[in-house]
């Protein structure tokens, strides 16, 4: 005990004679932090744990940051809830009143979904200036539960998705087993129709619908994971007001797409292909509709699975997307090959002019 002693007063002799800092570090436990993962579709970290001393140095203090929405346990007992980023300085004695006097290794763990080491900070020392609480000790355990409007929203919006996708194959079933089958885009089959009034159809309406609302939730989606502010207004509003936002986003891309048929029907009169351009604007939208419908499904697996790196899941889902995109243009074009009677660097044109510009305005809003 009297060594313990005399090293602590020499060690805060040296804090006085560097009058600069604000405390001695005895000991840094941040190299020793483990952090366990749990393993279900692909591994997600949890928890940080570190092994507290409480046998050396008992006049020292306990200086402790924890991230923000994190549960603190000491030992087995929940001990504090960090609404906001938390940060303070306690004395060892109290640490072990709160573990018992006879204590000398105290197990610290940290729950957080995503957690890691350089979140959060455990030293012992003399710290002569140390931080209040920011807030969150004492916290009810209901607030532990709390819930995620995001999360409730995003599955709300999938299963409205695909009870109106059974809706479709039960009003449409011929329709449905040519356009959402995906043995379908692989068919040499590349129909010409009258166009404009098979637009307005409304199995095609029905089907332009279904499509909107689920690139709506999936351009949704991605704002919220890649962090882009755009909807953070709306986050907190409910999820009536997260509703009105994803109805609302399915009417734009209901216009664009539209809009994006019409952009399509301009160059198909300009190179005279006027009797494939339904054709073309269906196949495209055929295509996306049946990769956004297997992308979604992947992502929400590993959202509702619990993985934390959905910024970097949707990046893969974004990019994944747009080569099925680009793909499906040069799949086009081997396809109209044989549908169009000129020359096939004239059809290349037509293509860039009319499926190629608007898929790179699109590459330069995501990348932008």
């Amino acid at each position: 005990m009297k060594k313990d002693l005399k090293r602590l007063v020499v060690t805060l002799a040296m804090g006085f004679l560097f009058g600069a800092l604000h405390g001695q570090v005895l000991e840094n436990y941040n190299p020793k932090i483990v952090i366990e993962h749990k393993y279900e579709l692909i591994p997600s970290s949890v928890i940080a744990i570190a092994d507290l001393n409480l046998k050396d140095y008992p006049m020292s203090s306990f200086q402790l940051e924890f991230p923000e929405k994190s549960a603190v346990f000491l030992g087995d007992k929940l001990w504090l809830y960090a609404v906001s980023d938390t940060s303070f300085v306690i004395p060892m004695e109290q640490l072990k009143k709160i573990s018992g006097e006879n204590t000398k290794t105290l197990s610290l763990m940290v729950y957080k979904e995503g957690i890691d080491s350089d979140q959060l900070s455990v030293k012992k020392g003399v710290f002569r200036k140390g931080r209040p609480v920011a807030g969150g000790v004492n916290v009810p355990n209901e607030q532990l539960r709390e819930k995620d409007t995001v999360k409730d929203f995003m599955i709300l919006a999938f299963v409205v998705v695909l009870a109106l996708v059974a809706l479709f194959k039960v009003t449409y079933p011929m329709v449905f087993q040519s356009v959402l089958r995906p043995v379908s885009l692989f068919q040499e089959e590349f129909s010409e129709g009258s166009s404009g009034m098979k637009l307005f159809s409304s199995d095609v309406i029905f089907y332009m619908l279904v499509f909107s609302m689920l690139m709506s939730l999936f351009a949704f989606s991605y704002l919220h994971f890649a962090g882009i502010g755009l909807l953070d207004e709306f986050l907190g509003d409910g999820l009536n007001s997260l509703l009105l936002i994803w109805l609302s986003g399915s009417v734009i891309f209901m216009v664009m797409s539209f809009l994006k048929y019409l952009w399509i029907k301009i160059f198909a009169v300009v190179y005279h292909l006027d009797k494939i351009d339904f054709s073309q604007f269906f196949y495209m939208v055929k295509s996306l509709m049946l990769v956004l419908l297997i992308l979604y499904v992947v992502v929400m697996g590993f959202y509702l699975q619990g993985y934390t790196a959905m910024d970097e899941m949707m990046n893969y889902a974004v990019w994944l997307f747009l080569v099925v995109y680009l793909v499906g243009i040069f799949r086009l074009f081997y396809l109209m090959l044989k549908k169009v009677p000129f020359k096939s660097y004239h059809l290349f044109s037509y293509l860039c002019s009319s499926e190629l510009v608007p898929f790179l305005v699109i590459v330069k809003l995501i990348v932008g």
